[in-house]
């Protein structure tokens, strides 16, 4: 496999790329990551949850990923179960506040990247507000 535009192609199909001047598109990407929900508002103290969604290339299918969240809060601890799903199935993202955890809004990133000698990651945006 080829890497083109961050997803694979056949070589075949990257030869025929690589000598000819029409653009014939590939995938994007091998798998794609959705989150149940794309926002949530808590209360200090509080926890909010949301369900991860793989859709992947059918050989990718086994592929287990890690996740992990940035941009978060001071005071807000995310957590993954499982936290290495396999593509075929799903995770749940809890994101826990303190107490102390100051009001406002934060834009949480949530990066999968697959456990295999050739890595491929994503992403996906989750909007977070702590309440007063």
């Amino acid at each position: 496999m080829v890497r083109i535009l961050g997803g694979a192609v056949p070589v075949a199909l990257a030869l025929v790329l690589a000598g000819s001047t029409a653009a014939v598109a590939g995938p994007e990407t091998e798998y794609t990551m959705d989150l149940s929900s794309a926002s949530a508002a808590v209360a200090p103290g509080g926890t909010t949850a949301a369900v991860i969604s793989f859709e992947a290339e059918p050989y990718l299918d086994g592929t287990r990923v890690t996740l992990s969240a940035t941009g978060l809060p001071r005071g807000v601890t995310a957590r993954f179960i499982p936290p290495t799903p396999k593509l075929s199935g799903r995770s749940v993202l809890l994101l826990t506040t303190s107490r102390s955890t100051p009001a406002g809004a934060a834009a949480v990133t949530i990066t999968a990247i697959t456990i295999s000698s050739d890595p491929i990651g994503t992403s996906a945006s989750f909007g977070l507000t702590v309440t007063g």
